[in-house]
C-alpha cells in the first residue's frame, strides 16, 4: 500500500469518526440503523431478490460502524504488511 494511500485511508476513517461521533452523529446513525435494517432481519420469504436488497443496505450501515470503529494506527500498520 502506498502511503498515498495509507493517507487517503486514514483521513476517510478521521472524517467518519469526526462527523459522526457527535451527538448529531448519534442521531443520524440512529436514524440509518433503522432505514438499513441493521438490527432486523433482511430475509425476505420468496423473494431473493427482496431479501439481497435489504441486505445490500444493511452492509452501508455495518461499513460505517466500521469506520467508527476502526484504529487509525493498524492503518499504518497495514502498509508494513502488504
Amino acid at each position: 500500500m502506498t502511503d498515498e494511500k495509507i493517507q487517503e485511508q486514514k483521513a476517510t476513517v478521521l472524517a467518519f469518526q469526526s462527523l459522526l461521533n457527535t451527538p448529531n452523529g448519534d442521531l443520524i446513525l440512529k436514524k440509518l440503523s433503522k432505514m438499513c435494517n441493521e438490527n432486523e432481519p433482511t430475509h425476505v420469504d420468496q423473494n431473493p431478490t427482496g431479501s439481497s436488497y435489504k441486505e445490500g443496505q444493511r452492509s452501508v450501515i455495518l461499513g460505517i460502524r466500521k469506520m467508527l470503529n476502526k484504529n487509525v494506527n493498524i492503518v499504518k500498520q497495514e502498509k508494513a504488511v502488504t
